[in-house]
């Protein structure tokens, strides 16, 4: 369900990918706001290997739209961050910086798909998929249009938790950066 972090406790929807580091996350640093703070994953560029991967179970549903409101004032050289799928596989839409340069990227599976500079700090990220379960990812931002990116993503209901929509942060180089999640509405 949305989300528009302004208590001072995750709601009951979220679960994390595996155990979160206590200290690199936050709803209190910047109140009305999720903190996503980065750390290495285990495994370079590989999200199912990432910490800090926020998720929540999704619906099999006609229509579905889940849109991130994002503020990427906080990431450094190295980090990651965006909106993702996952369950036996993975995809997302996100940010990578790389020194003072922040560019639109597709994670599919270990493939990476680099996109146009991203030259705000606000991003929106949006997912959408109906009954076919065919994720089509899109990138905003004003919030309001939207253009396509990355390949189509086939969502996979058979894992044992079911295909989840999730918030990511990571960083493959230092343990530095975050993101900031302003809602997400779902």
């Amino acid at each position: 369900t949305s989300d528009e972090f302004d208590k001072t406790s995750l709601s009951p929807q979220w679960e994390w990918n595996y155990q979160p580091c206590a200290d690199h996350w936050s709803l209190t640093e910047r109140p009305g706001w999720l903190r996503l703070h980065a750390f290495r994953p285990l495994e370079p560029d590989n999200l199912l290997k990432a910490g800090n991967t926020l998720t929540q179970r999704c619906f099999r549903t006609a229509a579905s739209t889940v849109v991130v409101a994002l503020d990427l004032s906080g990431m450094v050289d190295g980090q990651q961050a965006g909106l993702c799928h996952f369950a036996k596989s993975y995809s997302a839409i996100g940010v990578r910086q790389e020194g003072a340069s922040r560019t639109l990227v597709n994670l599919n599976n270990g493939a990476i798909t680099t996109g146009p500079v991203i030259a705000t700090p606000q991003l929106w990220l949006r997912s959408q998929w109906g009954l076919d379960g065919l994720s089509r990812y899109s990138f905003g931002l004003d919030g309001k249009t939207f253009t396509e990116f990355g390949a189509p993503y086939q969502l996979s209901w058979g894992n044992y938790r079911g295909d989840r929509i999730g918030l990511y942060s990571f960083n493959n180089t230092q343990d530095a950066g975050w993101v900031d999640v302003d809602r997400l509405d779902y």
